[in-house]
């Protein structure tokens, strides 16, 4: 199903029903004061008589309950409600003039018809003369029941005007600091976002919003709904930077100041519901759409307007998941409920009928969906006119009908009308507009005219760039890869235009090497970004975020590992839940705090990376993608099985690609060698020819006379040693070629930015783990080895790495002046205080454990669910911290708040730190995730377990390289090539586990 906008889903109405029974009460004389008790449901109606050019001033003093005034005229036609006091205690202020001489009634109901007991106090305090002031005071809330009672019939125009009358006599009759002036301004600014006016909507939220809190304070209920409003208003312009702040401080103040279970949460709620749901967040979405509805269905009859709309909209996060059997009945009655509270004619009814009609196109059911769309267009055009963007959204969705069913004129013709109305309205980046020209796109592919295809994804793919921006500047690191996700099928239709569409087309195929170097790895990137803003900025509320994330990461890392022990179940899944979400949130306050840094980052493209490829190397970025076919009717039915591609980048020239095939061969072989790999007796020559036949030798000519390859993998190819790969005439590629490994291409902008040490090496080597009962143990007995087949560390003994003490005395003979933390020095401690030296090495044990299989306890698997907290370094003590804080074990959680940003290489000289859990488009997630994220300019990591004896050969011989001036990629080559010539070290599992990801130059290069 096509998402839709923020401002295609039902928002609240500003009338709450009353279901009272009527009491009558006396006539309200000067100086009289009575109390009444009341409760929900229950109206006392008073009258008032005043003489001609009167004025009399009544006030209600709420006491336990909120009460709502209605005034109504001779006629008993309401004319005015006072309504500024949202606590239950506190004052309702009634100010009433007549012209002639009048009685008028007043009805004070309690504003919530199921409120609980309460009283008040009616006194009329003042009769006299009515000054200009009263007279202006008084029109201005005729005028705003007036436009209210206009934006209930659907006329939305006459409303928007009668609103702004209301404005200005409200700042006659009451000053331009008074809050009623405020709540007018926030009424006039509703009426502008309806008719999509959000820049002239947000300057008048703005003066709102000051005014309300000069005169009520920060903590008032009244600046928590122009905040939510106005957070509103950002929302439909896609601006989350400013909206999630804004909606989740309203929510924040309404709870403090009313309650957690008061009739407004509902409307707060589906604020920041539908904030996720623009964001592709449903895991969020749901949840609190659903604590909404639970909170409105205890204080709202059934019929309230809140309800339906959070009946309607839950339903339509339904549709989002394609969950038509739950999603259908709730659209269904939602519709029924407002046709008859408003009619079949009125706007309330465009998003029901809208979003049944997107079901009922999705199920083949064509006629039906453009009865209901068609039905819906005309509504729009009435209430808003046929050049108003939501008009010309609905044209996309009647667009998608006829494409579904094979008329691409008459689909082409709406999206193409939806997208000139769109464009200028709303702007070349908002959603709507990217809504439109994929759409365009799309059906232009379906009818095979590519020309016209790729000119549309190719501004398409430009607009959705801007969009990504915005959405990856906030938020924590799971909600920018839930924003992702959603991105990946539009980036596989770009793919898809190059690789099927137009496989001989230059542009098509630029184009898609573009998106993929935008695109990948983009949420490692956008967080370690914002790390590294405030470690280069580092102020103090800087350093308190940073500081705060890492205690909750540590906390996390310690509950996770040392699982429930005592606590109960229920009580152990709640910790866990807190600190994750306190992650979040500390994740979300970095990302704003780095706001800053990212508006100065500028948009990748293809020729600026082409400029950083060096002229004796090729760019070799893979990816997996599914193929997209536009004739499908069901967009989420239309992707093929998955394949691998690969673009070949060179300095000079344009982008070439190969299509390697279905992932699912490739991948067999890939697990095939990677088995042979770890064990030094296989034969893994076949199994390395078979692989370079199906994955590079296609790239060969494509690569020219490149000596160096920079290769970005994706998918399993994350996990094998390019280095290893045999060709047909049996050499293997390191003999041929240097090869350094990227994220993505995007990283050669990355490593152009200046990084300064802030100290010389350390070394981390030969930890004492300490002693512990190993009659039972599973242990690491005899070399590096990881823990792959463990589920946690329970019983898990740490052998002593006596091997590593000399490892760290070779790398301190040729560089003097690093600092060696062993034995008992070498804790996670003195870890986590070094602060970006030129070269980190740590040599000790490395872990990955196996996610929980089926049928394990459900508590561990929750608690150990993410890999980065499956993943981690021994450090000393680890083996007497199987009970206590884990002070002897540093997961990737924890790595991945160290400060780094400055060091030029760091090296985990431990088994599998390379490995991990692999997220197509996003690379591994374990210890090499963790130490980019951290800051390391170069990492060094391994694929597979290697004896202290291999590897102190072979990082004597790479730190020599170093120390002499070589480059970091050509001394690991070298020292990967002298191992290989030594009798007994031929097989690649002695010389091929280190692999070098980032930067390749020299140490000191600038």
């Amino acid at each position: 199903m096509m998402r839709l906008a923020a401002a295609y889903t039902l928002a609240i109405g500003a009338m709450l029903l009353h279901a009272q029974t009527t009491e009558v009460a006396a006539e309200v004389q000067p100086g009289s004061s009575q109390t009444v008790q009341t409760a929900g449901g229950r109206t006392q109606q008073y009258t008032l008589k005043l003489g001609a050019g009167e004025f009399a001033g009544v006030t209600v003093e709420q006491q336990g309950i909120d009460v709502v005034v209605e005034v109504y005229d001779d006629a008993a036609k309401k004319i005015a409600e006072f309504d500024a006091e949202a606590r239950d205690i506190g004052q309702e202020r009634v100010g009433l003039v007549a012209d002639a001489a009048a009685t008028f009634g007043l009805k004070i109901s309690s504003k919530y018809p199921r409120s609980a007991p309460g009283a008040y106090t009616i006194r009329c305090d003042a009769l006299r003369e009515a000054s200009d002031q009263d007279r202006a005071l008084f029109h201005a809330h005729r005028l705003t029941n007036d436009a209210l009672q206009l934006s209930s019939a659907g006329k939305i125009e006459d409303a928007l005007k009668i609103s702004e009358q209301a404005e200005e006599e409200a700042e006659k009759g009451a000053g331009p600091k008074d809050p009623y002036y405020a709540e007018t301004l926030g009424q006039w600014a509703l009426f502008l976002r309806a008719k999509a006016d959000y820049a002239e909507s947000v300057k008048v939220f703005e003066r709102a919003i000051a005014i309300s809190q000069e005169a009520l304070g920060r903590e008032s209920p009244q600046v928590a709904q122009l905040l939510g409003q106005a957070g509103t208003v950002y929302l439909r312009q896609n601006d989350f930077t400013h909206a999630e702040p804004m909606i989740e401080e309203a929510l924040a103040i309404t709870e403090r100041t009313l309650g957690r279970n008061h009739p407004r949460m509902p409307g707060r709620l589906m604020d920041l519901s539908l904030l996720h749901e623009d964001r592709e967040d449903f895991e969020k979405a749901i949840p609190e759409l659903q604590r909404a509805l639970e909170i409105a269905q205890q204080t709202m009859l059934p019929d309230n307007f809140t309800l339906i709309a959070l009946t309607h909209n839950l339903g339509n996060l339904y549709s989002e998941q394609r969950d038509f059997a739950r999603a259908k009945p709730l659209l269904e009655k939602s519709l029924a409920m407002i046709e008859q509270k408003f009619g079949p004619d009125h706007p309330n009814t465009v998003n029901p009928l809208q979003n049944l009609g997107s079901i009922a196109r999705q199920e083949g059911q064509y006629d039906h969906a453009l009865e209901l769309l068609w039905r819906a267009e005309r509504v729009l055009e009435k209430t808003y006119g046929a050049q108003n963007p939501q008009t010309a959204t609905l044209l996309i969705n009647i667009g998608n009908v006829y494409t579904s069913e094979g008329d691409y004129a008459k689909g082409l013709e709406n999206h193409l009308r939806a997208l000139a109305v769109i464009e200028p309205s709303l702007g070349p980046y908002h959603n709507r507009t990217v809504l439109a020209l994929g759409n365009i796109a799309r059906t232009y592919a379906a009818e095979g005219d590519a020309a016209h295809a790729i000119e549309y994804q190719t501004r398409y793919d430009a607009a959705l760039e801007k969009n990504i921006q915005m959405n990856l500047a906030i938020g924590s690191e799971r909600e920018k890869l839930a924003y992702l996700r959603s991105a990946d099928q539009r980036t596989e239709r770009t793919l898809s235009m190059c690789l099927q569409l137009a496989p001989g087309n230059q542009a098509a195929c630029d184009l898609a090497a573009t998106v993929l170097l935008q695109r990948k790895g983009r949420v490692l990137d956008a967080t370690s970004e914002s790390l590294a803003a405030l470690r280069q900025r580092l102020d103090e509320n800087d350093r308190e975020a940073l500081d705060k994330l890492a205690a909750a990461n540590a906390k996390l890392a310690t509950l996770s590992l040392n699982g429930p022990g005592k606590l109960p179940a229920a009580e152990f899944q709640k910790q866990l839940d807190d600190l994750r979400d306190t992650r979040e949130k500390l994740e979300g306050v970095i990302s704003s705090r780095s706001g800053e840094f990212r508006a100065q980052a500028s948009t990748v493209d293809l020729q600026a990376v082409q400029a950083e490829i060096p002229a004796d190397a090729a760019l070799i970025e893979f990816t997996v993608y599914h193929p997209f076919d536009f004739k499908r009717p069901i967009e989420d039915e239309a992707s093929g099985p998955a394949r691998y591609v690969a673009y070949v980048l060179r300095k000079d020239g344009h982008a070439q690609w190969k299509d390697l095939g279905q992932t699912e061969e490739i991948d067999r072989l890939i697990a095939a060698l990677r088995e042979a790999l770890r064990d030094p007796h296989s034969e893994a020559r076949a199994r390395s020819r078979a692989l370079y036949a199906k994955v590079f030798a296609p790239l060969r000519a494509l690569t020219g006379d490149a000596t160096r390859y920079l290769i970005s993998p994706d998918g399993e190819l994350n996990l094998i040693p390019f280095e290893a790969l045999v060709d047909a005439q049996g050499r293997y590629l390191v003999e041929q070629r240097s090869i350094a490994y990227l994220t993505s291409g995007r990283d050669l902008l990355r490593l152009k930015t200046p990084r300064k040490s802030l100290s010389g090496p350390v070394v981390v080597a030969d930890p004492q783990f300490g002693d512990a009962n190993t009659a039972s143990a599973r242990t690491t007995r005899g070399a590096r080895r990881s823990i792959t087949s463990a589920n946690n560390l329970r019983g898990v003994y740490f052998a002593p790495l006596s091997g590593t003490a000399e490892e760290a005395r070779a790398i301190k003979s040729r560089f003097p002046e690093a600092k060696v933390l062993t034995g008992s020095e070498a804790t996670k401690a003195a870890l986590m205080k070094v602060q970006a030296p030129e070269i980190l090495h740590i040599a000790t044990h490395g872990f990955f454990l196996e996610e929980k299989q089926s049928g394990a306890d459900k508590h561990e698997s929750s608690a150990l669910e993410s890999p980065l907290l499956r993943s981690g370094l021994a450090l000393a003590g680890a083996n007497l911290s199987r009970t206590g804080n884990n002070t002897g074990i540093l997961t990737a959680l924890e790595a991945s708040g160290l400060n780094l940003w400055g060091a030029k290489l760091v090296t985990l000289s431990a088994c599998d730190t390379g490995v991990g859990e692999v997220k197509n488009g996003e690379g591994v997630y374990g210890l090499r995730r963790a130490f980019v994220l951290a800051g390391a300019e170069t990492l060094m990591m391994t694929l597979w377990p290697v004896s202290d004896y291999v590897t102190r050969e072979i990082m004597t011989e790479y730190y020599t390289g170093l120390q002499q001036g070589l480059a970091r990629g050509d001394a690991l080559r070298r020292a990967q090539l002298t191992l290989m010539r030594k009798t007994g070290r031929q097989h690649p599992f002695y010389w091929a586990s280190y692999i070098q990801s980032g930067d390749w130059k020299r140490l000191d290069d600038k």
